[in-house]
């Protein structure tokens, strides 16, 4: 049973005439009798009465026939929904990447996808770089950002702005340094913080292995004041002089460090970089709406 025979028993039902339905549909009489046959054939019932004049529907013809045409309609409004998928007026969009990420990277650019595509609901999965990894070479995810090095054996993935480290220091603590204040933005030795209580996340994050990372190339070892989960947390225990953190510049985008106790410096000779890449399984289909995300971090990064 498919959709033509469908068509073609319902059409027959209307007139009870194979000519005129042969006519009607563009197809030889004979033709559309052997798919009626085959029809009643795949069903084992008669669905019409041709011993009768004019021929008419058994009673199981005007079941069938009522059904068929709910099928239809709703194999119809399938199709028209598909089309609204596929043309980005509904979906789903699902992106993978780090909290902080999606703070200062994901809101100008979602709201610009809400724009372009009103009917597509974004979800945000910003769980922990491992996690977000397997996702997306398990399909579970349209992209993510993370850092290389990826899979390039199951993943593709387009560079976008580089991260800039900085080293936030509550200005109380600026005299261990032995710099003076100036310019927020100087520069300085790293190993300059050998007495410098910092702020740390947890083991298992990537911040946390470029500051062990930028420890070890110096040959120091600051006090550790406090171990935190995440960058938001370690920002609001610099914010109130507990220690200093190491963050992405593009963290504190649109914060105002004079309403703040911090002085921000930027680490010389930093050979420890993070490079966020836009990730894509490799052969996964990519929808309108999430190209033209992808299209979105790509060009403000080209911007910046």
């Amino acid at each position: 049973m498919n959709s033509k025979q469908l068509q073609y028993a319902i059409e027959l039902a209307e007139v009870c005439n194979f000519s005129k339905v042969s006519e009607k549909l563009n197809i030889s009489q004979p033709a559309l009798s052997k798919q009626i046959i085959n029809l009643e054939n795949d069903l084992g019932v008669k669905l019409f009465d041709r011993k009768c004049v004019p021929m008419r529907l058994t009673a199981a013809g005007e079941h069938f026939i009522k059904e068929a045409k709910e099928l239809l309609y709703r194999e119809d409004q399938l199709k028209r929904s598909m089309d609204q998928y596929r043309s980005g007026e509904y979906g789903r969009l699902s992106i993978g990447l780090s909290p902080f990420r999606s703070l200062y990277l994901i809101p100008q650019i979602a709201k610009k996808i809400r724009a372009r595509f009103p009917g597509v609901e974004i979800s945000i999965s910003d769980t922990n770089s491992e996690q977000i990894r397997k996702d997306v070479v398990e399909g579970k995810l349209d992209f993510a950002i993370v850092n290389l090095p990826v899979d390039e054996s199951v993943l593709d993935y387009i560079p976008i702005e580089p991260d800039i480290l900085v080293l936030a220091v509550p200005n109380e603590m600026l005299d261990r340094l032995d710099l003076k204040q100036g310019d927020k933005f100087t520069e300085i030795d790293f190993k300059d913080c050998r007495n410098l209580p910092c702020i740390v996340v947890e083991p298992a994050k990537e911040m946390r292995r470029l500051f062990e990372q930028l420890c070890a190339a110096e040959e120091i070892h600051p006090p550790i004041a406090m171990e935190v989960v995440g960058l938001t947390t370690a920002w609001a225990m610099a914010r109130a002089g507990i220690g200093a953190t190491l963050l992405p510049l593009q963290f504190l985008d649109g914060e105002s460090l004079d309403q703040t106790n911090l002085s921000l410096f930027k680490i010389k000779n930093d050979t420890f970089r993070r490079q966020p890449v836009i990730v894509t399984r490799r052969g996964q289909y990519l929808s309108d709406y999430a190209k033209y995300a992808i299209n979105l971090l790509r060009d403000a990064s080209t911007a910046i």
